[in-house]
C-alpha cells in the first residue's frame, strides 16, 4: 500500500486547502496584526507627545520625554520572552492556539491602559501600573506577527508564498496607520481635554478590535503542516532548545534580517516625531508623515513579497538592505528643514518604501528559514532578539546621540548605515530559499538525502 501523501506534498491538495482557508485565514491574520502595531504605535505615539506630562510630571520636559520614551521601551523586554512561550504553544499544541492567546493578552493590556490613573492621582503606582501594563503588551506582542505569516506560509502556494505571507504585514502598517490617523485627532485636541480624558480613547478602542479579531481567529482551521507534523509524532518537547540546539547560526542571521526593521522603522515612527517637532513642525504635521509612510508601506510591502516570488528571497532583501542604509542621511536631511512638506516627504518616499517594505520580503524568507518542528519559535525569537536589542532603545539611542552631537541626527544616521551593511552580509550568507516544502524538514530531509546517495555509491562499488 502506498504511504499517505501530505496535504503539503500535493500541489492539488494544496491548492484545494489554500482557496477554501484563505477567505477566513487571511482576514483573521490582518486584524490580529492591525491590533497588535495599533496598541504598539498608539503607545509609542502617546509616549513621544502626552505620558510625559501625564506619568512624569515631576521631572524636566526632555526627562519626562525620555522616562515616556523608557516605559515604551520595556515592552521590547518581554518580547523575547513572549517569543518563548508562545512560539512553543505554537509549535507543540497549535498555531491557532497560540495566536487566539497573544491576540487576548495584546488587547486587554491596551485596553487598561486607558484606565489607568495618572501621577497626580495615585503618586510613583501610576508609572509603575503603565510598565506593567506595557510589559503585558510586550509578552502578547512577542509572537503575534510571527505566527500571523507563519500560519500563512504553511498554506499558501509555494509559488506565491512570498505575496501572500505579506498580507499580514499589510496589516502591521494597516494599524500603524489606524494609530496614527487617531492619533492625529485626539492628540490635537486641546491641551485641557486631552490631558482630561481625551488621551484615553485610543487605548479604549483596541477592546473593539479584540472581539472583531477573536472572532475571526477562532473560525479559523489549524495549520496543515503543524496537523501533519502532530499525526506522525514530529512535535518536539522544547522547540526552543532545539532551535539554538539545530539552527544557531540560521537563527543569527535571521536576527540580522530583522534589524533594519527594528531599528530603523522605530526611529522613523518614533523619534521622528519628537525629531520634527524639536525642528518646529507641530505634532500634527509630524503624525501626518507617519500616516504617508504607512500609506506606502500598503503598497510596497506587497509589492516587495510578490517580487521575492519573481526574483528571489535574496536578491530583493539584498536591495532593499542596501537601499535602507542609503536612505539615512537623506531622510534626516529632509526631517532637519522642519518644513511639513519635506518632513512627508521623508517619510513616504524614502522610509516607507526602502525600511517598511522590507517586512513584505521578510516574511516568507524567515519561515522558510526554519523547520516545521520549530518554525515558529525560530521566526519568533529571530525577530523579538532584534526588536529588543534595537527597538526598544530606539528612541532613547537616537535622543542620546543627538545630545552627544548637539542635536544633530548624523551619528543616529551612521548607525542605521551599520545596522543595514550587517542586514546586507547575513543576506549574502543565507541560502536562497524560494519554493521550499513547508512540510518537510530540511535537516532530516537532507540527511535522507545524504543516506540514500551513500547508499547508491556503496552498492555501486559492490557491484
Amino acid at each position: 500500500m502506498p504511504p499517505k501523501e501530505s496535504p503539503m506534498q500535493s500541489k492539488g491538495t494544496q491548492a484545494d486547502t489554500w482557496m477554501e482557508s484563505r477567505r477566513r485565514l487571511l482576514p483573521a491574520m490582518v486584524v490580529g496584526t492591525i491590533l497588535e502595531w495599533y496598541d504598539l504605535f498608539i503607545y509609542a505615539q502617546a509616549a513621544a507627545l502626552v505620558f510625559g506630562v501625564l506619568f512624569f510630571p515631576q521631572f524636566s520636559s526632555g526627562a519626562a520625554t525620555l522616562a515616556a520614551f523608557a516605559t515604551f521601551g520595556v515592552g521590547y523586554l518581554a518580547r523575547p520572552l513572549g517569543a518563548v512561550v508562545f512560539g512553543h504553544i505554537g509549535d507543540k499544541y497549535g498555531r491557532k492556539r497560540a495566536l487566539v492567546t497573544t491576540l487576548i493578552l495584546m488587547g486587554f493590556s491596551t485596553t487598561a491602559v486607558g484606565f489607568l490613573p495618572t501621577y497626580t492621582s495615585i503618586g510613583i503606582a501610576a508609572p509603575l501600573l503603565l510598565v506593567l501594563l506595557r510589559l503585558l503588551q510586550g509578552l502578547g506582542a512577542g509572537a503575534e506577527y510571527a505566527g500571523a505569516f507563519v500560519m500563512v506560509a504553511e498554506v499558501a502556494p509555494a509559488r506565491r508564498r512570498g505575496f501572500w505571507t505579506s498580507v499580514p504585514g499589510v496589516g502591521l502598517y494597516g494599524g500603524v496607520l489606524l494609530a496614527s490617523l487617531v492619533a492625529a485627532f485626539v492628540f490635537t485636541l486641546p491641551k485641557e481635554t486631552l490631558y482630561a480624558w481625551g488621551w484615553r480613547v485610543p487605548f479604549l478602542i483596541s477592546f473593539v478590535l479584540i472581539g472583531v479579531g477573536l472572532y475571526m481567529r477562532l473560525r479559523v482551521v489549524e495549520s496543515p503542516v503543524y496537523e501533519e507534523m502532530a499525526e506522525r509524532k514530529a512535535v518536539r518537547r522544547l522547540p526552543i532548545i532545539t532551535v539554538f540546539r539545530e539552527a544557531p547560526k540560521r537563527l543569527f542571521l535571521a536576527v540580522l534580517l530583522t534589524a533594519p526593521i527594528a531599528f530603523h522603522a522605530y526611529i522613523g515612527l518614533t523619534y521622528a516625531l519628537t525629531y520634527s517637532a524639536q525642528r518646529g513642525a507641530t505634532a500634527k504635521e509630524a503624525v501626518i508623515g507617519t500616516v504617508l509612510a504607512s500609506t506606502v508601506a500598503l503598497v510596497s510591502v506587497p509589492i516587495a513579497g510578490r517580487l521575492s516570488d519573481r526574483f528571489g528571497r535574496r536578491p530583493v532583501y539584498l536591495v532593499l538592505a542596501a537601499a535602507s542604509g542609503v536612505i539615512a542621511f537623506p531622510y534626516f536631511l529632509l526631517l532637519s528643514t522642519g518644513e511639513p512638506a519635506l518632513i512627508w516627504l521623508a517619510q513616504a518616499a524614502l522610509m516607507g518604501p526602502a525600511v517598511f517594505a522590507l517586512t513584505g520580503a521578510q516574511a516568507a524568507f524567515l519561515a522558510e528559514l526554519f523547520d516545521s518542528r520549530y518554525r515558529y519559535s525560530g521566526v519568533a525569537m529571530s525577530r523579538e532578539i532584534s526588536t529588543a536589542a534595537l527597538s526598544a532603545p530606539a528612541p532613547v539611542i537616537a535622543i542620546s546621540l543627538a545630545n552627544l552631537s548637539g542635536g544633530d541626527p548624523w551619528l543616529t544616521a551612521g548607525v542605521m548605515v551599520l545596522i543595514s551593511a550587517a542586514c546586507f552580509v547575513a543576506v549574502l550568507v543565507l541560502p536562497e530559499t524560494r519554493g521550499r516544502d513547508m512540510s518537510v524538514d530540511a535537516e532530516a530531509s537532507a540527511a535522507a538525502a545524504h543516506v540514500a546517495g551513500s547508499s547508491m555509491t556503496g552498492a555501486h562499488n559492490h557491484g
